[in-house]
């Protein structure tokens, strides 16, 4: 039957719909929006508040149609760090605006669809966990307040992993988030390479790559290129058609040059044991260690010799003042674990546990510059065998999708590259603190996305 002329409806992708008696009732609620806002423009202390409200409605009546449209731009957002780069910006906390309103839209979604839930997985349940034992640190930490915000601002990654692991959906979706995801990584690559080429052999000594947040110096933004890579790699053995191929190829080489631009030492380290990990999974090995060779001959063309001479430094730590500075980080870590086993010195508080006792110099606060001492001496043992429990929880559903999937197709392509991405971090994250990065719960989100689809599957 025809619908009356004076209604309309409005259909969402996931089968909502209403009726609304009249449209002049959006141009009264845009009128009275407007009013509203020129209100609050006068009377708020804080004008730019206003401006982030207004984004805050558009955000949400966009998302709630295409919520999955603000899984992608929450990582481009995350990844590009306009928030750093254009001042204007930086008070308006882009990403939590944007978490806060996917949340509730997809609350709200959830409860008129009646959509399948999977906040039971295994995966989310061993993040619960983690999370509760972050909470628990809080009263027990060196610095309370900070350690209380550092969970505050750690919840936003977990609502982040809830959203993604529901809104990621199809393969379609899938897809369609790695095209994303490999296009900005690679945006980045471009521009460290880009840096590295302009300064010349200085660029060794300024270590190009840092954007800020969990990209902050160039060892984070090696880790994040490093994690990306083994997706682009396997993307590229996967595709059949020429076009798709040579493009995952393109981007697989821009991200290995991006993160010899970086001139990091760890992330050199990453990158090998990748070379190693692709040859010793790939069936044809002859090919594989050619592959490599060619790598290492672009690699050593590209780079100058004091990229070398850096790299070299790695064998001789002794004589290096940064790496004895990491390893007096690490024995401090330690020390904190041996005294505090059960709750550590609160989350996000190693550095103030450092400055205040533990350190032995007078005024330094030193980060720990490895995620595993890091959550060991910040959590305890729970917290530590905790954060071991997720990276062992993603390897499993990844290397038994890979090995269940007989044939090749997406699903065993991106289990493949998952299994890359957590060596990465795995190696990557023994230089870095990154405990408290997004890079290990993306990868859970991921897992735990393959985990359902191939449920669906069969599989």
């Amino acid at each position: 039957m025809e619908q009356p002329r004076s209604k309309s409806m409005i259909k969402t992708s996931a089968g909502v719909s209403w009726f609304i008696t009249s449209t002049k009732l959006w141009y009264f609620l845009l009128i009275l929006f407007a009013v509203v806002c020129g209100i609050l423009l006068l009377i708020l202390p804080r004008p730019e508040i206003v401006p982030a409200l207004v984004i805050a409605v558009l955000l949400g009546l966009t998302f709630f149609f295409y919520p999955y449209l603000g899984i992608l731009v929450y990582i481009i957002l995350s990844y590009m760090r306009f928030e750093e780069t254009v001042s204007a910006l930086a008070d308006l906390h882009l990403t939590r605006l944007l978490t806060i309103t996917l949340i509730i839209v997809w609350t709200i979604r959830s409860a008129i669809t009646k959509s399948k839930l999977h906040i039971q997985e295994n995966g989310l349940l061993l993040l619960y966990l983690f999370y509760l034992i972050m909470a628990l640190s809080i009263p027990f930490s060196f610095w309370p307040s900070r350690s209380f915000n550092v969970f505050v601002e750690m919840l936003k990654i977990l609502i982040f992993t809830i959203l993604f692991i529901h809104l990621v959906d199809s393969m379609s979706r899938l897809k369609t988030f790695f095209r994303i995801f490999l296009v900005v990584n690679c945006f980045l690559a471009f521009t460290a390479i880009k840096d590295f080429l302009l300064l010349g052999q200085a660029a060794v000594l300024t270590r190009v790559g840092g954007t800020g947040g969990f990209l902050g110096d160039a060892n984070d933004f090696a880790l994040a290129l490093s994690i990306a890579l083994p997706f682009s790699f396997y993307l590229f053995l996967f595709e059949r058609k020429k076009v798709p191929k040579l493009i995952y190829l393109f981007f697989s080489s821009l991200l290995t040059l991006g993160i010899v631009s970086t001139s990091s030492r760890g992330g050199f380290i990453t990158l090998v044991f990748l070379m190693f990990y692709f040859v010793l999974k790939s069936k044809r090995k002859l090919l594989g260690f050619f592959s490599i060779f060619l790598i290492f001959l672009l690699i050593f063309l590209f780079a100058p010799q004091e990229y070398w001479q850096r790299q070299m430094t790695i064998t001789s730590y002794e004589q290096d003042e940064s790496a004895m500075g990491r390893i007096d980080a690490w024995k401090a870590g330690l020390r904190m674990f041996a005294e505090r086993p059960l709750w550590g010195v609160g989350v996000g508080a190693y550095e103030t546990a450092f400055g205040v006792k533990y350190g032995g110099k007078e005024g330094a606060w030193f980060s720990a510059h490895n995620a595993y001492v890091q959550n060991g001496a910040e959590l305890g043992f729970f917290g530590i065998l905790t954060y071991l429990g997720l990276m062992f929880y993603i390897y499993r559903q990844a290397n038994r999708l890979t090995k269940s999937i007989q044939e090749e197709n997406y699903l065993k392509t991106i289990s493949q590259g998952l299994v890359g991405a957590l060596l990465a971090y795995a190696v990557g994250s023994f230089f870095l603190s990154v405990g408290h990065y997004p890079h290990l719960y993306l990868l859970l989100s991921i897992a735990i996305v393959v985990k359902v689809l191939g449920q669906e599957k069969g599989i």
